[in-house]
């Protein structure tokens, strides 16, 4: 076989790809190579793909925006940005509301801007919740120094009218809190307590999201309660704020939890333990260890636990005053 039969295009041309997107149904598998050829695009052809994407029924939009948003979020070398910036225009709630999930990592104060007339604007409670959520990351920069004084101080106005507005979607308040819980305003703390015993269940969990972003142990109570007694998607919050705050008083009742059957619960559980350290964590997490290295077939899973466990251990030589395992 000659050299030239043994080359292989890589994926289709854009003009194949745009040709392959006229053709798809509603719940069709969106081919890898469309997928890959959607990323790192020139503006010139987003502009060409426009009056193709317009044309697509909303349902196929979707897919392949899904598709787009699953890429990216484990394929790093991806970029969806300008799909995802286009999308924030479409007339479906859903392709926009994951437009902004592919383009949420953009750093760039008009971006800002533009999330920020969203959420404010936007018809849909689903795509201004999303908003509102992707807006943290610039309260958070603005905390971190890293953009200019007070460039926030807008949005954290209108973050808190929204919390404190009870004829907001529930969904539209939570990720309002979860978003002004990265400032130092004054109020946050007193927002956190009203959320946590309020009698919104959503916004509960939420709250709990906020404890563990808030860097304070004054919310350990709570944080310790939920592991043990919350809903499933309390533990979560709760496993995850124990390792923000590193929480020695968590390492008994996440333990349990790494052996449980919720794998969402588990994974990060197995990574608050990593957080947290010490000689006790590391030995729960040995013996998670031993367990699924005979029985469990997923690569990234044995990986997380044994990343954990290197933590764990560091944690606990650094207790002792040695760089050696904690695992006796």
């Amino acid at each position: 076989m000659g050299v030239k039969e043994q080359i292989r295009p890589l994926g289709p041309s854009f003009a194949q790809t745009l040709a392959i997107l006229t053709q798809l149904t509603p719940g069709q598998m969106i081919p890898a190579g469309v997928v890959r050829s959607l990323s790192n695009l020139h503006p010139s052809l987003v502009m060409a793909m426009v009056p193709v994407w317009v044309k697509l029924e909303n349902e196929v939009k979707r897919d392949v925006m899904q598709a787009l948003v699953e890429l990216g979020s484990s394929d790093f070398e991806t970029d969806y940005t300008l799909v995802g910036m286009m999308a924030l225009d479409d007339e479906d709630p859903e392709v926009r509301r994951l437009g902004i999930e592919l383009t949420s990592f953009i750093e760039e104060r008009p971006y800002m801007d533009t999330l920020f007339e969203i959420a404010q604007s936007d018809t849909s409670d689903d795509v201004r919740a999303a908003a509102l959520k992707a807006l943290g990351a610039f309260v958070l920069r603005c905390e971190l120094g890293t953009m200019a004084e007070n460039a926030t101080a807008a949005v954290v106005d209108y973050l808190l009218s929204v919390l404190r507005d009870h004829r907001e979607d529930s969904e539209v308040r939570a990720r309002a809190l979860e978003s002004i819980c990265y400032s130092s305003h004054q109020a946050v703390n007193g927002e956190i307590e009203q959320a946590y015993h309020g009698d919104d269940s959503r916004m509960k969990t939420s709250s709990i999201f906020a404890m563990g972003v808030s860097g304070d142990d004054q919310w350990a109570e709570f944080i310790l309660h939920e592991l043990e007694r919350g809903s499933a998607e309390n533990r979560f919050e709760a496993a995850r704020a124990s390792g923000e705050l590193m929480l020695q008083e968590a390492v008994r009742p996440l333990s349990p939890l790494v052996f449980g059957e919720d794998s969402e619960i588990v994974r990060e559980a197995v990574w608050a333990l990593g957080e947290i350290g010490g000689k006790e964590a590391a030995r729960v997490l040995q013996a998670l260890l031993e367990q699924v290295e005979g029985e469990e077939e997923d690569d990234d899973f044995i990986d997380l636990i044994e990343d954990a466990l290197d933590n764990a251990n560091a944690a606990a030589g650094a207790a002792f005053g040695f760089d050696g395992p904690a695992i006796d």
